[in-house]
């Protein structure tokens, strides 16, 4: 479909500022919102994503091409909401630890994962841990993310599982972990169930771990 080719090279080429008449364009001739997120926004971040992996493309590009995403999103939102949209595969808890104030990172995980029908529950920047722990008995996700730039803030991340597993709550959530400083040795060290090195591979280990979960019944 020829609408849903134009959002996908649009939102490839970071374009923010054209990408609001398409996405109307594509709603008025009754294209469904879960082809516009899945065969044209969702698709294009997973190809940034993967020339970003590459080194084909870079930070810059691949933010432009989140916030083309975002803005195509903010525009489907009250479509989504008055059509009774249920595409959403499941729900994902984030915030950037205690001692951290980088959001970069973070945000971009949270717009592959929400192009990928997940709902998203941001807790933002320098999360303690009875936020993180407040946060999953009142919203009981599916998954539970670590973000962290700083080496230091390593450190903090056991406390954060520590006061998760002491709230009874472990067994309820799959964990997962991201950022400059963390390794898949790390996240094995803690028992942190999926670790990705960017955003992109971030989404689809949740889609991954999510249709597991169905399969398998559980966490």
């Amino acid at each position: 479909m020829a609408i849903l080719d134009d959002i996908y090279s649009t939102t490839v080429k970071g374009a923010y500022k054209e990408i609001d008449p398409l996405v109307e364009k594509a709603l008025s001739e009754g294209v469904k919102i879960d082809d516009i997120i899945n065969n044209a926004l969702s698709k294009a971040m997973i190809y940034v994503g993967d020339k970003f992996s590459t080194g084909e493309l870079y930070m810059p590009d691949m933010l432009l091409s989140a916030k083309t995403m975002k803005t195509a999103m903010e525009v489907l939102k009250p479509h989504m909401s008055a059509s009774n949209h249920t595409s959403e595969k499941g729900t994902l808890l984030i915030g950037t630890v205690k001692g951290d104030l980088h959001d970069i990172g973070k945000n971009l995980v949270i717009t592959m994962a929400e192009g990928q029908g997940l709902k998203v529950i941001d807790l933002g920047i320098d999360v303690d841990y009875p936020k993180f722990v407040e946060a999953i008995k009142e919203n009981r996700p599916d998954i539970v993310a670590f973000s962290g730039l700083l080496t230091t803030t390593l450190g903090n991340m056991p406390a954060h599982i520590k006061a998760i597993v002491d709230a009874g709550l472990r067994d309820k959530v799959i964990l997962a972990v991201g950022g400059a400083p963390v390794t898949r040795e790390f996240a094995d060290r803690y028992g942190i169930e999926l670790y990705a090195p960017d955003a992109s591979t971030a989404a689809k280990e949740f889609i991954k771990a999510l249709e597991n979960k169905k399969i398998t019944g559980g966490k």
